[in-house]
């Protein structure tokens, strides 16, 4: 006897990957002298390749130069068109905003000099990518425009979950380098979250 249920298949995950702090440098020069980024980099991309199933996106967040050189982007451009896979980057404290901008044109980003914002939608699940740079500073900050786009745009939804990449982290890390280098307005960020608990993750 047949039941009349009929079996629903579960929808495929969304899968998201992060790559982070690439620094790039010009070709055939070493980061620090000793570290080949490119490399690392193009070792990464395999992997990313290799998976199965492959990420739907890859969030670049940050550090995309080691010295914010038009060549390095350059050499970093060239060596991301092996990912087969679609990505989206936004600036670390080691980025130039002019220079992201022109290396990876997105609409989103506008064309004035100000923090490089986007949001990406990726099935049911909405991408978020905030620019905390402070130019000329190693440390986090997000400014009022950025604070007040990202309460807008997660305010446009209450039911679709969100994913929120930055650089600098909002919280200590117990990495003194890092902690020294923190976002300094995490409180900020956190209040427009309580506002939009749709965000699931801040990465």
């Amino acid at each position: 006897m047949r039941s009349g249920r009929r079996k629903t298949l579960a929808a495929r995950p969304i899968l998201i990957a992060q790559i982070s702090d690439l620094h790039i440098t010009r070709p055939g020069a070493l980061a620090y002298g000793r570290v080949d980024t490119a490399a690392v980099l193009l070792r990464s991309i395999g992997t990313l390749n290799a998976l199965s199933p492959r990420p739907d996106l890859v969030v670049i967040s940050g550090d995309i130069a080691d010295s914010a050189l038009p060549e390095e982007y350059a050499h970093a451009t060239k060596l991301l068109g092996a990912l087969q896979v679609p990505f989206v980057a936004i600036p670390g404290n080691h980025d130039r905003r002019v220079l992201i901008r022109e290396t990876f044109p997105d609409p989103a980003y506008g064309t004035s000099n100000c923090a490089l914002n986007t949001v990406r939608r990726v099935g049911g699940l909405d991408i978020f990518l905030i620019d905390s740079t402070v130019a000329g500073a190693p440390h986090g900050e997000l400014d009022a425009p950025t604070l007040a786009w990202l309460g807008e745009s997660l305010g446009a939804s209450t039911t679709r979950p969100a994913f929120l990449f930055l650089h600098h982290p909002p919280f200590d890390t117990g990495i003194a380098y890092t902690d020294a280098v923190r976002l300094r307005n995490a409180d900020a960020l956190a209040a427009v979250l309580r506002r939009h608990q749709r965000v699931l993750l801040v990465a």
